[in-house]
Formats: structure tokens, sequence, C-alpha cells
């Protein structure tokens, strides 16, 4: 079945070193996903947050059009618009009627290449950040979070937010935030991912037209810190809080890709769903939480396992009493994975795969973010091959081998 949805797709590398990959799909939508490789693994201590800033500051101003101009044309355009940044890249994407394409590669373009980093505009966007911190901070989520980040972390830029520090958003300055995109913001660390009705050659052709003109660089991306997390506890206190979170958090590097495909597995198994291990036994069973989650991160330099919940102040420590009984009962086999476990498994990545398939925008996306990652577009069919050969006992070695040695941190209220 999987075969025949597989998308029609090229890839090239432009003459200044852009990797494009062109997606012909009949749809009426133009999807069109800019990745650049700077993230805050790019970042020293005193820079960190200073993607997240240039994230920000590449909509208020270019040689051709100030901040209102380029609002303007992006609203025009009558689609959607979204950035981000994260552990590793840096993603603009614009989604639009198919008619809108070219206007829209044109806008993408110009606000990638051609920055100019107002003063104004920069003391404007600081307070903007700012403000996201403190919100950050309020969210109990977020905060517990980025704590068992610092407390997981002594070297790897993983131990900092992506926003960045207050300290460092008060200081960044218009040269630093120049000098920074300068090293870091070139083609060959720009992907860009397609997906529309033209033909592969319009496409390339067209981001020729306005990508080409970006002057051809070989820029030196630094070297990621691999750090295994550090096995410690702490519990940290807060003012004013309703409820009290526990967040574990693992390491999985070296795993083959085997091996993180049993891994996704036992993460399906433990926490994903609304049938998992985790979920029945603090919330079905006993009603101590309404929120539990497991999740994983397989991004090169990161691949981060995590289990999170928020509970009531006399409840935390019967739950985390609970959380390692179930890990404890999975290292031992008493928790049963059985075939079943596995063919659900195959099932859920083959519906997200159809799913991703159908929609443009999530197409693009996912395009983009394998080619970010290193990996090949299609891997999906790979991973589905290699579910055949998964059994049991693939997820309890995996098991075995990550949720050990955990990084704790428990938040409460303080009074």
């Amino acid at each position: 079945m999987m075969k025949k949805q597989v998308f029609d797709s090229q890839e090239h590398i432009l003459v200044n070193g852009i990797r494009l990959v062109t997606i012909k799909k009949d749809t009426n939508i133009a999807s069109i996903h800019v990745g650049i490789e700077a993230g805050s693994l790019d970042e020293m201590e005193d820079e960190n947050g200073i993607c997240h800033f240039i994230e920000h500051m590449l909509f208020k101003g270019t040689k051709k059009r100030d901040n209102n101009k380029i609002n303007k044309d992006l609203e025009e355009r009558a689609g959607t618009y979204n950035a981000y940044t994260d552990y590793t890249s840096t993603v603009l994407s614009v989604t639009v009627l198919e008619e809108e394409f070219e206007d829209s590669i044109e806008i993408l373009s110009d606000i990638i290449m051609n920055p100019t980093f107002p003063e104004e505009e920069i003391e404007k966007e600081r307070g903007v950040i700012l403000t996201e911190i403190k919100t950050c901070v309020d969210d109990i989520e977020d905060y517990s979070l980025n704590k068992v980040h610092e407390l997981a972390f002594k070297k790897s830029p993983l131990k900092y937010d992506v926003i960045g520090t207050e300290k460092n958003v008060k200081n960044f300055t218009k040269e630093q935030l120049e000098k920074f995109y300068d090293a870091n913001f070139r083609p060959d660390r720009c992907i860009i991912s397609i997906v529309s009705s033209l033909k592969h050659n319009e496409m390339k052709n067209i981001i020729e037209k306005y990508f080409g003109k970006w002057s051809k660089s070989e820029s030196i991306k630094r070297d990621v810190i691999i750090e295994k997390n550090r096995a410690v506890e702490k519990i940290s206190y807060k003012e004013n809080i309703e409820q009290n979170t526990l967040v574990y958090l693992y390491t999985f590097h070296g795993l083959s890709r085997r091996e993180e495909l049993a891994l996704d597995i036992l993460n399906h198994k433990l926490g994903e769903s609304p049938n998992s291990i985790l979920f029945r036994a603090l919330r079905e069973e006993r009603g101590l939480a309404y929120d539990v989650y497991t999740e994983m991160d397989t991004t090169e330099g990161i691949k981060t396992y995590y289990i999170y919940t928020a509970v009531g102040e006399d409840d935390i420590w019967e739950v985390k009493e609970i959380i390692e009984d179930c890990i404890k009962r999975i290292n031992t086999r008493e928790i049963v994975i059985s075939k079943r476990d596995i063919e659900l498994m195959k099932k859920v990545i083959k519906t997200s795969i159809a799913l991703i398939l159908e929609d443009s925008e999530g197409l693009g996306s996912y395009v983009l973010n394998q080619k970010l990652m290193g990996k090949k577009i299609d891997a999906f069919s790979e991973d589905l091959k290699n579910l055949d050969y998964i059994e049991a006992n693939d997820v309890y070695r995996v098991a075995e081998k990550v949720l050990k040695k955990p990084t704790i941190h428990i938040l409460v209220n303080k009074k």
C-alpha cells in the first residue's frame, strides 16, 4: 500500500551550494520550507539565544523592505507563514495558492539573504523576546523541561534554552547579530523543500532566479558536543504553582536505526498513547495525574528521551514510585511487549506517513527535517522494512540500554 504513495521528488544542488528538494504533487497549494543549519548547538555560551534573535530580525527589514512592507507583502499572499529556531536549525516556511508561489519565493529570498538588522527594530524585538522568556518561566512544563536540561548537561549547549538567557538577550548588539549571521547563514548551509504541482525544472528555475544570487561560500560549522546526561536528581521550588512536575531525561547516543525503531515502539507502549503503561497506571487506575507523556528526539547530537508528568503536591512521591516501578517491570520483562504491540506500532507509523503524504505543508516540513537530520527523504520505507524484523527481545534490550541512570528534576510549590 505504502509504495503507491511515495512522492515524486528530485534533489538538486545549486551552484552556490543550496540543497533543493522539489516534490511534484497534484495540488493547488505551494508549500515552501527554507532551513538554515544554524541553531543553538552552534552557539557559544555568551551567544546563547542569538539564532532565535536573528530569526526574529529576519522579518524586521531588508535592503528593499522595511518591517511594514515585509508584513504587508506576506499578508497579501493570503497564505500561512511561520518561522522557528531549534537546537540544530532556523526554519522559515510559507504555504500559499500556487499562483502566489513565485512572489512568495522572492519575499523569502529577500528576507533570508538581505537582512539589515535595523537598530530601532533590534530594541523592539529585544523587549518581545524578554517577554517570551518570562512566558516560558510562567509555563511550568517549559520551565521544568528547561530545568532538567540545565541539570543533565555540563558542556553541551543542550543545557540552555533555545530562546536564550535574559542576560544575553539584553546585551546582544547589532554587530554581534550581523557577525553571527554572516558566519552561519550561508547558502552551503541552506536546504529548501518545495511541494507544488509545477514541474521539477520549473521549481528549480524559480529558486535559482532568486536564491542563485546568494554568494557562494563555505562556512565552518562547529563540532557538536556529544554528552550523556548526568545521573542526578534535584528538587526545585517555585511560588504559586498549582501542579508539581516530575521529569526524567535519558540520552541514547550510539544506537543503530533498528534500535531506535525498537525505542519508538517502547515509547508508544510506555507513554505516548492513551492506552500506554504510564497513562493507565497514573491516570486511569489511580487518578493521580492528568498530564503524563513520554517523548523522544532522534536528532543527531541530541538523542534525548523524556518522561513528563504534572501532579498534585501530595502525590508527587507516589507517582515517582509508580513510574520507577513501571520501568523496573519493563526491564525485568514482567510487563509484556507482545507481537501485537509491534504490529500496532507499524500501523501507527504507516498512518502518520499517509497523513504526511496527503498534506502539502506537512510533506514539505517532513522532507526538510529529514534533510536537516542528514537522513534520506524516503527513509520511512526502510523503517517499515526494519520493523518487520523487530521482536519483543529487541524492545526489551533497548529498554535496558536507555532506561537507566536518568536525570530527574522535581518541581514543587514553594510555600
